[in-house]
């Protein structure tokens, strides 16, 4: 009799451990691939944000150094779901064509998102490497015309809404020096803004309302040594043309505030080490909430 309670109540336990962990796997996250900036740096890769949440993968902008990271984490390029552009700069897109050309060599089906000039990019790598592209797909008795329907690729405007595999995904137009695209994640509750690069804009109060992470941009930063290229100012002020194209601390300190954001993520870090305590002081005139600098390869 007792054997046998033993042996329900173990039963019992080793299916809730199951049911929670897969409910953390199903959860929404993000993991910074990439923190750095358009520099080449050994420590960080460029610009890139993975959402996942199950086995849905999302890349959010692809620079110097994505797939490399991608492959510490065990992750196959040709599996994602969704490449998506915040803006078409060298250090958000450098690795577009390869990671959607290893897509086309994949078997899944996949999306290609982003600010004008995505669809031209896109069309442009299929003219380049048609022969290089069928060549590959050859090996296992397929053509990039067999492949040609397994994917989507459309310009965002901004204030689009799209879902993948049930992640619901709205987009903002967001103040950079080209047309740039910040993204809202939504599921199960749970909610991921990225920003990409940006200046002051009171619009990304409502768009990133009372989200659980605001990934941002880290312009402003203070670094040790007094290497501080960006000028605190104030809001809109415009002391130098490095500033006009991206949010000084007080600026994105606000922005957080404004939209009561639970944590404030940065991220796009230039060369040198972050004086967190320094920035802190400036970020905290603002924003009292949970503040993370971001490193590659963390998971949010």
């Amino acid at each position: 009799m007792y054997t046998k309670f033993y042996i329900n109540l173990l039963f019992s336990i080793l299916c809730s451990q199951l049911l929670a962990a897969q409910a953390i796997n199903n959860a929404l996250s993000a993991t910074i691939i990439g923190s750095g900036a358009p520099n080449y740096s050994t420590t960080r890769a460029s610009a890139s944000v993975l959402i996942s949440s199950g086995t849905t993968k999302i890349l959010v902008d692809m620079g110097n150094g994505t797939q490399a990271n991608l492959n510490k984490l065990g992750i196959d390029d040709k599996n994602l779901n969704a490449l998506l552009i915040t803006h078409h700069h060298l250090d958000h897109n450098e690795e577009l064509a390869p990671l959607f050309i290893h897509a086309l060599l994949g078997r899944n089906s996949f999306s290609i998102y982003g600010p004008p000039n995505t669809e031209n990019f896109i069309s442009s790598y299929l003219k380049l490497y048609e022969e290089d592209i069928n060549y590959r797909l050859s090996k296992s008795n397929r053509t990039l015309n067999s492949r040609s329907n397994s994917f989507v690729v459309k310009d965002l405007m901004g204030n689009d809404s799209f879902n993948i595999n049930g992640i619901k995904i709205i987009t903002l137009k967001v103040p950079h020096t080209i047309y740039t695209i910040a993204y809202r994640f939504e599921y199960e509750g749970a909610s991921i803004v990225v920003t990409g690069d940006l200046t002051y804009t009171k619009d990304l109060a409502a768009f990133a309302n009372n989200a659980d992470f605001l990934i941002m941009d880290a312009g402003g930063m203070l670094f040790k040594g007094g290497n501080n290229p960006y000028k605190t100012g104030k809001i809109g002020q415009r002391n130098t043309k490095v500033e006009a194209a991206h949010v000084n601390l007080q600026a994105s300190s606000l922005m957080a505030k404004e939209a009561q954001i639970k944590t404030l993520v940065y991220t796009h870090f230039i060369a040198g080490e972050v004086d967190e305590l320094e920035s802190l002081k400036v970020i905290n005139q603002n924003f009292s909430g949970r503040v993370i600098f971001a490193k590659d390869l963390m998971k949010l």
